[in-house]
């Protein structure tokens, strides 16, 4: 907690010093650090020649964002949806959940080809989120960008502040996902679950701190922003990786796969439908009623 803390407030002191909005730092920046336990979860899977449970890891932590994390923030606290970059974000991930899926259901060779676009789209994603920022701040940011207080600091200063508060989120995460492997190796529970179940939870816990303490500090954009931001980063830089140097799925993940799907749709239609205002909190409790009820098929 005392990492999550330290890290929204050097975010929140870096846009204030470079003029953009937390939304883009958080979909950016933040979920890049929030999802590196993702990416050491899908190298050492592939060395390890058991690509499964990563891809599990990432359907699983993709679900995990949206019904269990998303979930807690709306429960607990008053979350408001943003009007533009917000919307955008959404409907990329939106498209990029149904060309994942789909891209699972084409032949080998031409699936392999089709996924070097996926990890060059995140490059061309990056480089928009930045446009986007510079943009909003002459326009939906501006009011908010001007009421921030004005620190004393050089930026460089606050952006090492907010990697060594990532360091201390991703070092707190790992000995719980260590543990959750040991536990299932123990039961003896299927590999594809323990990515999509355990290994998924674990790895979504800095993005889960990340939301309660943005939260805390009435930081909407950045909550919305690294959960967004998390997502694309999965599904398009360690989907790509895993289809170029791992092959197949399991039973599993097909089930998954879908409810991945549906639980994106309901998300991208529930921003829609609360645009610029505070999302009622009973669909926090539908999302982790949902969650529940997703953990209970897989297991099953």
């Amino acid at each position: 907690m005392l990492a999550a803390n330290a890290l929204v407030r050097f975010v929140e002191k870096f846009a204030a010093k470079i003029k953009l909005s937390p939304l883009v730092i958080g979909a950016t920046l933040i979920a890049i650090g929030t999802s590196l336990p993702e990416t050491f979860v899908a190298i050492s899977s592939i060395s390890q020649h058991v690509p499964n449970i990563s891809l599990g890891d990432i359907i699983g932590s993709n679900i995990a964002n949206i019904s269990l994390v998303l979930g807690v923030g709306i429960l607990l606290f008053q979350v408001r949806v943003g009007t533009n970059k917000t919307q955008k974000n959404n409907l990329i991930i939106l498209l990029l959940t149904a060309s994942l899926a789909l891209l699972f259901f084409l032949p080998a060779p031409i699936r392999k080809s089709l996924a070097l676009f996926l990890a060059l789209f995140y490059v061309l994603f990056i480089v928009i989120e930045i446009i986007w920022g510079e943009i909003g701040s002459h326009k939906e940011d501006r009011r908010a960008l001007n009421k921030m207080h004005k620190y004393r600091g050089r930026p460089i200063a606050f952006f090492l502040g907010i990697l060594f508060s990532l360091a201390g989120l991703i070092i707190s995460s790992k000995y719980l996902v260590s543990s959750a492997l040991n536990i299932a190796a123990t039961l003896g529970v299927d590999p594809e679950v323990v990515g999509l179940s355990l290994i998924a939870v674990g790895t979504s816990l800095p993005e889960l701190v990340t939301t309660v303490i943005s939260a805390l500090n009435k930081e909407w954009k950045l909550l919305l922003g690294d959960i967004q931001g998390s997502n694309i980063y999965n599904l398009s830089v360690l989907g790509a990786v895993l289809i170029l140097f791992g092959d197949g799925y399991g039973s599993a993940h097909t089930f998954s796969l879908i409810y991945l799907m549906l639980t994106t749709t309901s998300f991208f239609l529930l921003i829609k439908k609360y645009e610029s205002v505070i999302i009622p909190r009973i669909y926090g409790l539908l999302y982790l009623i949902s969650y529940g009820v997703y953990l209970s098929f897989i297991y099953l």
